[in-house]
């Protein structure tokens, strides 16, 4: 039991040394023996865990996305998709798990606004670890707006998600450029506002045109 627990800790330790490094270096300027110095492991213990670079960067996109969307969809069940409110408290249960503590921080969206832009690798990662999760929230939000077009929605969706990166990522620009205090921002103000531009775009794109 300790000689798997030591394991464990010791591929934690990888992970969380290698979200770091991808997150500031991309995937071509992050090493792997930068990355066991930071984790404080052998080399060759990376290999041992993940094969080659390819692994270990898989292996950290599906970490922190399957801590955020357990959590996505734990909160999305809770909605009631009859409600008056359930459109905005969709939106909820979609973005608040990124900008809480299991959400890898301003680490993790530089990697996840890579994955968005990125070749080949990063689509098929972006397949494999979010398409699910995003059509249950898109199936959820066509319920909750019965009479859109699914295309419609799924452009929302997606304009959603790059809207919640930047909100992620963000060094304080929209409060100093606000003439506000970057560091007396609320998460939940955050989240509101988030919610609130996201709801109005996407009942925006949905409207009938005008006559």
């Amino acid at each position: 039991m300790k000689h798997q627990d030591s394991q464990s800790s010791g591929r934690d330790r990888i992970l969380d040394a290698a979200e770091i490094a991808f997150a500031d270096d991309g995937f071509s300027g992050a090493g792997m023996k930068a990355i066991a110095q930071k984790a404080g492991v052998a080399q060759g213990l990376l290999h041992y865990h993940f094969t080659n670079k390819e692994g270990l960067y898989a292996a950290v996109i599906e970490r922190r996305s399957g801590i955020i969307n357990a959590e996505r969809l734990e909160r999305l069940a809770a909605v009631d998709l009859t409600a008056p409110d359930a459109v905005a408290r969709i939106l909820r249960a979609l973005m608040e798990p990124p900008l809480g503590p299991k959400g890898g921080g301003r680490a993790y969206a530089r990697i996840l606004a890579g994955l968005t832009v990125g070749d080949a690798r990063d689509a098929e990662l972006v397949r494999l670890h979010y398409d699910d999760t995003a059509a249950r929230f898109i199936d959820a939000l066509h319920t909750a707006l019965p009479g859109a077009s699914r295309a419609a929605i799924s452009w929302g969706y997606n304009l959603a998600i790059g809207t919640l990166v930047a909100a992620v990522s963000n060094s304080g620009r929209p409060e100093r450029l606000g003439g506000a205090d970057p560091d007396k921002t609320q998460q939940e103000d955050v989240l509101n506002t988030l919610t609130t531009y996201v709801e109005g775009g996407i009942r925006a794109l949905i409207a009938p045109p005008p006559d």
